[in-house]
């Protein structure tokens, strides 16, 4: 499973409802990670609170990713994956520069 490979070995994964199958949950156990996935409205046993602390984790990091073009521009995974390495180095500096603090 995909999953496995991006999975850190430890700490805790913020997911959608996409993770919510027993491949992601045993692949979480195998690494020893707190899979913190939001439930589907018909599954037993919903919690909407910790559904909605989940969300509120992930809606800054969501957001980013929304925007993104869906489409790669490689053929190889690791083309594709210093692509979007380097993506994300740009936009953490465009973000250092509006969160740098004035001076003055």
């Amino acid at each position: 499973m995909p999953l496995a490979l991006v999975l850190p070995k430890q700490w805790a994964v913020y997911a959608d409802k996409g993770y919510r199958t027993a491949p992601a949950r045993i692949a979480a156990a195998r690494k020893n990670v707190h899979l913190c996935a939001v439930k589907k409205n018909n599954m037993k046993g919903k919690n909407f609170d910790l559904d909605k602390y989940y969300t509120k984790i992930r809606s800054p990091f969501e957001r980013v990713s929304a925007q993104d073009n869906k489409r790669l521009r490689y053929l190889s995974i690791a083309k594709n994956q210093f692509a979007e390495f380097m993506n994300a180095i740009c936009f953490n500096l465009r973000r250092l520069i509006v969160l740098k603090p004035q001076e003055g």
